[in-house]
């Protein structure tokens, strides 16, 4: 009697795509599709034709980028070749960098946005220090010379979100366990915006009305300036992941007095700092000094352009479903009662003409367990002790 020999592949059901799928989606954290649907739908809404980049970091997992992938496609997005970054690869490679390479990296990353309609971007690292060793003069240079080159058109002329994936890394900076920094990151990445994006309106009105901010805290802090015809800008996922604030920036030229900030800042090049102070006449930082990171280093990063001794952003920070300040910009920005001032480039939609090759958002927390202070707004005070003390702003506290 003949048998017809049974195929080991397709008895393990490899043959049938419709089992691999099932089986994958039960595998795999459905958090990851939440967020994929986020990033694709909401964030930056794409539609059938568009071209998707995905910038990726080695340590994003595989199913975390399939699941990008997947959701880009069920909208009708055409994905281009992916960019995965490695961080220590990047670092080993910066050292002796010169402005014509740099300016053949920046030409290179160019041609390729100038391709895109959507980018979609993992920052992610196993150690939030792998940049520190890269040598002061050759990270300015490449500030100067890269980075000034590609943000503007990247940032301007695709639709863009960006996240940073809670790695081993990300964990130890957050002092947690990394299913603790796992669960802390989708409680404050899988908001929802929608909610968030009418609840923020109410802010956005005030400060197009306002004319004039006060700041006061505890050390050194006391500045004024002048927000007149910049206007509000509400983030509520479209861009950053997770998200909640409102932006402006200050008039140029219309800053005066003294900031000290009381958080942790990590550069993007790898710089730990704490206690950053800034005094400022005319809106041109004068003087600065820290109290742990080298006030040398501080100086170097002002000195990359006219515009880094400028401020180009100051933002307040809505986001009551992140607790706690990391050292991650993304996420200490967004914190509920906080506020960031950053030195150099401004954003054009709300441009106070400020350019540069830096913007180094550095967070103060103005909630009472870190000293409190206050906000006013045209001699009203408005934020006091990082909750809002005016009924039009109630509810923007966090639920009682």
């Amino acid at each position: 009697m003949h048998r017809a020999l049974t195929s080991p592949t397709r008895s393990l059901g490899f043959s049938h795509p419709s089992i691999l799928t099932t089986t994958r989606e039960i595998l795999v954290d459905p958090r990851y599709k939440h967020l994929a649907d986020i990033m694709i739908d909401f964030s930056t809404r794409v539609e059938p034709g568009d071209h998707v980049l995905l910038q990726t970091d080695v340590s994003t997992p595989h199913d975390m980028n399939l699941a990008i992938i997947e959701a880009a496609r069920k909208r009708g997005g055409v994905m281009l070749a992916p960019i995965v970054l490695n961080q220590r690869l990047m670092a080993a490679a910066r050292p002796g960098c010169t402005e014509r390479s740099l300016g053949v990296d920046a030409q290179a990353y160019l041609a390729t946005i100038r391709g895109t309609k959507v980018r979609i971007v993992f920052r992610g690292y196993t150690n939030p220090l792998e940049m520190s060793a890269v040598p002061g003069a050759d990270q300015q240079r490449y500030d100067k010379c890269y980075t000034s080159e590609v943000i503007q058109e990247s940032v301007e002329n695709t639709r863009w979100v960006l996240s940073v994936w809670p790695t081993t890394g990300f964990a130890l900076m957050a002092g947690l366990s990394t299913t603790e920094a796992e669960n802390m990151f989708f409680n404050a990445v899988l908001a929802d915006y929608p909610a968030m994006e009418r609840a923020v309106q109410p802010l956005k009105d005030l400060m197009d009305r306002t004319h004039e901010v006060r700041i006061v805290g505890p050390g050194e802090t006391s500045l004024q300036f002048s927000i007149q015809g910049i206007g509000g800008v509400p983030c509520v996922g479209h861009r950053n992941i997770p998200d909640g604030e409102v932006y402006t920036a200050p008039v140029r030229d219309s800053m005066n007095g003294t900031i000290q900030y009381n958080t942790l800042s990590i550069t993007k090049s790898g710089e730990r700092f704490e206690g950053v102070r800034f005094e400022v006449v005319r809106g041109r930082i004068v003087k600065s000094g820290c109290n742990v990171g080298d006030p040398k280093r501080i100086e170097q990063i002002l000195d990359t352009d006219e515009g880094a001794r400028y401020f180009g952003e100051w933002s307040l920070g809505l986001n009551w479903g992140i607790q706690s300040i990391i050292g991650d910009t993304l996420f200490d920005e967004k914190v509920g009662g906080t506020f960031h001032l950053t030195p150099g480039k401004a954003y054009t939609n709300a441009d106070n003409g400020n350019r540069s090759g830096v913007h180094w958002d550095i967070v103060c927390d103005q909630r009472k367990p870190a000293g409190g202070g206050e906000i006013h707004f045209d001699g009203r005070l408005i934020r006091k002790d990082g909750l809002f003390v005016i009924e039009e702003l109630a509810g923007l506290n966090p639920p009682a």
